[in-house]
């Protein structure tokens, strides 16, 4: 049961848990959400956005599928890019339909929050958010074990807040108490297994990235059972550093915080070299730590080598990943450019459709304090606003010229013209790097 006498399901929104508060009216779940199919078909809705849409390629990596659907487990993973490291898991778990802890502050908004809450994401408070609203973390909790004592899937960030350089920071113990005291209010039988997860981006804040997530082997609460029993204390700080130790192997990390971005370029040369994605540019990053273990001299060298090529390529406007591909023949370059600008009218069709829906949340997010919410306001305009109302605006005006015919074949040809603009336009300027690289 949960606090207000309710009992959970894993499946349910998290409207249907919070009570009407008289100081927190605006958390009352609206009627509109009481269809839990206008759930699965707005989750499906937005993962085709950022699986499809906004990324370039989403590559889900060992998730496990030998778990009982009602095996209870806590998903833990590194937090680099605000709301979006949230939608990757959540969007990416197969059938199950996970419930996340995000920080209070991005539920402001009454549309945000209520988007937010029916895609199962759970506000906690923190101490910049006063300690009236810190009370409210309570309850909220005591859902998460709920949740999980139901067979739910839990998600979370241990670090607690977000940071946009490739490390890993040190974690909160909440998680850990979360699960202890899942696992023994059940008298240890619940079954509760921690799965680990690395997101990986080749750019946080850029459309048209790669994304990668991880997953690593869960492991049981139980293991830690004996540890728990004799010194509570100590068996968090294990919980904890196991859930580190997992997800630090399955991220891109870099400890040398100072030479960051050169690192950083340094593995981006691995991105679109054969092989497995992951594997080459983690392979990239763990050579240059043991080579700063065992031989800072030469480390320094590569280093200060590789700060003065970036410098170089990056005044040419070549990027990385196109510097650490393999080459094309010319003969290949060419038919590559005489293809791209054949299709250029395609590409010119679609931008001209697509600049207003495609300019405005760029806009709107150009004087965010902080940066990181970019992408993640974004991605949300695209999918739920701009796109769809413009586009609606604009097939109006079509047919208010023409027959309906054309007007719906105009309405058709849109989202593929407008997808096929953008990424033209990144085939365009990766083509052009790979002629200025031979010249």
């Amino acid at each position: 049961m949960s606090k207000n006498g309710l009992l959970l399901q894993p499946h349910v929104p998290v409207f249907f848990y919070i009570k009407h508060r008289n100081n927190h009216p605006k958390t009352h779940r609206p009627a509109m959400f009481n269809n839990l199919f206008f759930y699965h078909a707005l989750r499906a809705y937005i993962r085709f956005w950022h699986n499809v849409i906004f990324y370039r390629k989403v590559e889900i990596k060992n998730f496990p599928t030998d778990l009982a659907p009602n095996t209870p487990i806590l998903i833990v993973t590194n937090h680099q890019n605000t709301l979006m490291d949230a939608l990757a898991v959540v969007l990416n778990v197969g059938a199950r339909q996970p419930y996340f802890l995000t920080r209070a502050d991005i539920f402001k908004k009454d549309f945000v929050r209520k988007l937010l809450m029916y895609l199962k994401m759970l506000p906690v408070y923190r101490l910049r958010d006063g300690m009236d609203e810190m009370q409210q973390n309570d309850e909220i909790f005591q859902m998460c074990v709920n949740i999980l004592g139901a067979g739910g899937t839990l998600a979370a960030f241990p670090e607690g807040n977000h940071g946009v350089q490739y490390h890993l920071r040190p974690f909160k113990k909440g998680l850990a108490r979360i699960a202890f005291k899942a696992e023994t209010a059940h008298d240890w039988n619940l079954n509760l297994q921690i799965l680990p997860c690395g997101l990986y981006y080749t750019n946080c804040q850029k459309m048209g990235e790669k994304l990668v997530v991880n997953f690593g082997e869960p492991f049981s609460v139980r293991d830690f059972k004996a540890e728990y029993e004799q010194n509570q204390p100590r068996s968090l700080t294990q919980l904890t550093k196991r859930m580190s130790d997992e997800i630090k192997s399955k991220m891109l990390h870099f400890d040398d915080l100072p030479h960051h971005d050169t690192l950083k370029w340094l593995t981006d040369t691995e991105i679109r070299k054969e092989g497995d994605l992951t594997n080459n540019v983690l392979d990239k990053a763990k050579g240059l730590e043991r080579l700063r273990q065992l031989n800072a001299e030469t480390y320094t060298k590569r280093l200060e080598e590789t700060k003065n090529l970036k410098h170089t390529l990056s005044k040419r406007g070549i990027e990385a990943e196109i510097y650490g591909q393999p080459k094309p023949s010319v003969f290949a370059l060419v038919l590559q450019t005489l293809g791209l600008l054949l299709s250029a009218p395609v590409a010119l069709y679609g931008w001209l459709n697509s600049v207003i829906p495609f300019s405005i949340p760029f806009y709107v997010t150009k004087k965010l304090k902080d940066k990181q919410f970019s992408s993640a306001i974004r991605l949300v305009l695209f999918a739920l606003i701009t796109f769809p109302f413009v586009w609606l605006i604009q097939w109006g005006i079509v047919l208010g010229f023409t027959d309906l015919k054309t007007s719906v074949l105009y309405a058709l040809s849109l989202p593929f013209t407008g997808y096929f603009a953008h990424r033209w336009a990144r085939w365009w300027s990766e083509t052009l790097q790979l002629w200025k690289l031979r010249s």
